[in-house]
């Protein structure tokens, strides 16, 4: 049976922040709610994996039994790192310094030296996982999460092309491109021409929607091919889009910008495909073909997102990102997009 494996960038794109936030507070905080620390696939039954998030370690592990916890990085005990050594033991994280132990809860159960527990816990995190990606919430008073992604049901959704990077940026600016119409065509072309809105951004609390159809050229096609693009925000940590190609051709394609420093984002891009099986070939046949076919396309998405609209040099977002400044009060113009009602809306996830 045909079983894709997944893919990781190729692309280094500039470090740091940029320029114009050198040695200076930047004008956007982080903003609360969900932001992926990885795929599911990265952290297999016990390991134990460091991530960033708005500018601090968090410790992710998942127990023998699958179970995934994500924690403040240091022990109560004596303040050892548990990413730098820490281990699973059964459904414990142990830590590597005294061993003591932490049940699923965070609950210290044993010292390393069988004497009696003490009252003590890890500093868990609320972490969630639906369609292959681990979330982690985050709220810059510590509450507890006020919303809940509304994610594809178990199994729909599985991304088999997987990207991570960083560049400059913000997460709210970084999706801000969706609504931001106008740069479509001027950045992007000529491989994206005819942009229309075919249905217009509406809000729903922290979930946003916007339809888009416009005419893309894919590299070595002469002409373009006309695509619909379905975008739903959830919060400012990540972007479903649903791309409909003439065919029955579904794309689906999750993008997920995670603060890991002032100014400074990881991208991960997680892309599935459907490409319908002939109906002329016996059934097995059909769904094999229609397998490897699905995984071909999302490779080939994952590439093209990249190549074309991210890392271009000439044509795409991260070089812009890497030095734009962000403006608060920006001079707009008609065809630029609702990008006004866009940051009302985002101003629901800052203090």
């Amino acid at each position: 049976m045909f079983k894709p494996r997944g893919h990781s960038s190729k692309f280094a794109p500039t470090s740091g922040v940029s320029p114009r936030y050198v040695g200076e507070l930047p004008p956007l905080s982080a903003p609360n709610g969900w932001f992926c620390l990885g795929f599911s696939h990265e952290l297999a039954p016990g390991k134990v994996t460091t991530r960033q998030l708005v500018g601090r370690d968090v410790v992710l592990y998942r127990t023998r039994s699958g179970l995934l916890r994500a924690t403040r990085p240091y022990c109560p005990h004596l303040g050892a790192h548990l990413g730098a050594g820490g281990r699973v033991e059964g459904e414990e994280m142990v830590c590597p310094f005294h061993g003591f132990a932490f049940g699923p809860d965070g609950v210290c159960t044993r010292t390393g030296y069988g004497t009696r527990p003490p009252k003590a816990s890890l500093s868990l995190l609320h972490v969630r996982e639906a369609s292959g990606m681990m979330m982690v919430w985050h709220q810059h008073d510590g509450d507890p999460p006020s919303w809940e992604m509304r994610t594809p049901p178990s199994g729909t959704f599985s991304p088999v092309a997987r990207d991570t990077t960083e560049c400059a940026g913000h997460p709210q600016e970084v999706l801000e491109n969706i609504v931001d119409f106008g740069h479509l065509t001027a950045l992007h072309w000529p491989r994206v021409s005819n942009a229309r809105v075919v249905k217009a951004f509406t809000e729903d609390g922290a979930t946003a929607h916007v339809t888009l159809e416009m005419a893309v050229r894919p590299p070595g096609w002469k002409k373009p091919m006309l695509t619909t693009y379905e975008f739903t925000l959830h919060g400012l940590g990540g972007t479903e889009v649903h791309i409909r190609i003439p065919g029955g051709f579904v794309v689906r394609i999750w993008f997920l910008p995670t603060p890991v420093a002032p100014w400074r984002v990881q991208l991960r891009s997680g892309i599935d495909a459907r490409v319908p099986a002939p109906r002329l070939l016996p059934a097995p046949l059909g769904r094999m073909l229609s397998a490897a076919s699905s995984y071909l396309v999302s490779q080939f998405f994952l590439w093209y997102h990249n190549r074309v609209f991210l890392f271009s040099e000439r044509n795409g977002d991260v070089p812009i990102w890497n030095a734009k400044e962000y403006l608060s009060q920006p001079r707009l113009a008609e065809g630029d997009g609702p990008i006004t009602r866009y940051r009302r809306w985002a101003g629901q996830f800052y203090p």
